[in-house]
């Protein structure tokens, strides 16, 4: 319920956060049946936060498990589709949630919807695609033998800058890969290679550092207006995720809550004024 009523006023305050982003071949994302978006992952949450609002269908999205530790932050985070994916780093005593966050994908599949995995398994503010992890393979194999007619979308996430605000952003996204691409998907480690081939063999075509030069007239009269929040927003941000990979997720955040509070401080001022 969270991830519906958020949805379009966050697709608003990302306006505010960035100059523009276009989307490259929409189209291949199927309007209905079960997806499996396979992007790569250069921005941390914001990652996930970006493709949520921007794309008209509902997206569950796998995250790193150490976020959901909290037991409020859970069932904020399970509040907004998103399921804990942990890595071996986390410890191995984790490993076996995956099994229950695997479960829920295929459950998902099974009612056609869509769900997002980063399939990099890890975000350093790249700009180039890191070695491929697994996950999507394993996924995509198990869904396929149980006869679900999966379609795994790559796409390609890319940004002018990490760490300041008026940023602009591709999503570009490849040709679906199906079932039907494969000779075998049983043969176990063969089938992951294989997969992953073709995965990574798409995913670095769709990575592009050619950005639009239009800009949305919103960002810049809103840097005028709220120069303040801007500001905040930033000092906050760069203080508490210096040297880490979280600027743009913690200050498009702060903007989400801040913005609307801004907001009523001057329309209070105007009628004082008036």
């Amino acid at each position: 319920m969270l991830y519906l009523i958020l949805r379009p006023y966050v697709r608003i305050i990302l306006h505010f956060f960035a100059k523009n982003w276009t989307y490259t071949n929409i189209q291949n994302i199927p309007k209905s049946g079960p997806v499996l978006l396979a992007s790569t992952h250069p921005n941390s949450f914001f990652d996930a936060m970006f493709l949520a609002v921007t794309l008209k269908r509902r997206i569950w999205s796998l995250a790193r498990g150490d976020a959901f530790r909290k037991d409020w932050v859970k069932r904020l985070l399970s509040s907004l589709y998103m399921m804990p994916v942990h890595r071996l780093s986390e410890g191995k005593e984790h490993l076996g949630d995956n099994d229950d966050t695997f479960n829920k994908c295929y459950e998902l599949f099974q009612k056609n919807e869509m769900v997002l995995i980063f399939s990099e398994g890890l975000c350093t503010n790249q700009t180039e695609l890191l070695p491929l992890k697994k996950g999507t393979a394993r996924l995509a194999q198990r869904v396929w033998q149980d006869g679900i007619d999966l379609k795994v979308v790559p796409l390609g996430l890319t940004y002018d800058s990490f760490d300041k605000f008026g940023k602009r952003i591709n999503a570009n996204v490849g040709q679906v890969i199906q079932k039907s691409d494969f000779d075998e998907v049983s043969q176990g480690g063969l089938f992951l290679k294989n997969f992953n081939q073709k995965l990574e063999t798409q995913l670095k075509s769709l990575i592009s550092h050619q950005f639009s030069a239009s800009t949305n007239f919103i960002y810049y009269l809103a840097y005028i207006v709220n120069f303040p929040v801007y500001a905040l927003c930033t000092a906050i941000s760069r203080k508490f995720t210096k040297g880490t990979v979280f600027f743009d997720s913690i200050a498009f955040a702060l903007m989400i809550f801040l913005l609307p509070v801004y907001w009523v401080i001057l329309a209070v001022i105007l009628c004082v004024i008036i």
